[in-house]
């Protein structure tokens, strides 16, 4: 087997985590769906440092990578926030915002990285964190936290993801470990402490890393608007 189908395995991988994960939502097995989309994650990790390391990367690559994610980060995610909190009219309706979202969010992605320069940040929530930001929501609140209006909460988190997505708020990238710089330091320390926490215990600590990673990219937006800086995109 040609070096340069080992990424396309992943990416295939991907895939076939996003198909098992709608498989279970349909049997309202929420719990292994949700970590089904934290593995399809990881795998949509490797298959582009994969794709790097080894010197395939081809414009057919971004473009399965783009249609599988649509699926596993898009349509799996939807589904699920559906059946399990939104299953009605409007809900349907709100699923369907987020899918729409992410999906101008993996375009929009494919085109930046078409006439830039790879950068150390993400121009809006990369969609597979906030598939996995949604679904480990379910598990959250259906294993330690019971919110008295969860259905609301539930269709606010649907409309600020899908809206992430979309914003041009900046996202930090993968640090790269084998960097010396002060602020890469601090990333890949904060990488490896998240990894450990969620190790020692996942149903606990990933959702609120989650929620952290997120409120970073508004907190950079504000302090951007504040001091005029220019980023560059991953």
């Amino acid at each position: 087997m040609h070096r340069s189908y080992v990424p396309h395995i992943f990416t295939l991988g991907n895939l076939f985590c996003g198909f098992l994960a709608l498989h279970y939502v349909f049997q309202h097995s929420f719990v292994p769906a949700a970590w089904l989309i934290v593995l399809g994650a990881v795998l949509d990790k490797m298959d582009g440092l994969i794709a790097r390391r080894i010197g395939t990367g081809s414009p057919f690559g971004v473009e399965l990578d783009s249609i599988v994610d649509v699926c596993t980060f898009g349509v799996a995610p939807a589904v699920m926030i559906y059946q399990r909190h939104l299953s009605s009219p409007w809900g349907l309706g709100l699923a369907f915002v987020y899918l729409v979202c992410g999906a101008l969010r993996l375009a929009r992605f494919n085109v930046i990285s078409l006439y830039a320069k790879k950068g150390d940040y993400y121009m809006g929530l990369p969609i597979p964190m906030a598939a996995i930001a949604l679904t480990q929501f379910i598990v959250y609140t259906d294993s330690r936290w019971q919110p008295a209006q969860e259905t609301m909460l539930a269709a606010s988190v649907v409309i600020l993801l899908a809206a992430l997505m979309v914003s041009p708020f900046d996202y930090d990238s993968l640090p790269d470990m084998r960097a010396s710089g002060r602020c890469e330091r601090a990333k890949q320390s904060f990488l490896v402490l998240g990894i450990l926490m969620v190790l020692y215990d996942a149903e606990r600590f990933l959702f609120p890393l989650i929620v952290a990673y997120i409120i970073s990219g508004i907190y950079r937006w504000i302090a951007g608007l504040l001091h005029d800086e220019v980023t560059q995109h991953a």
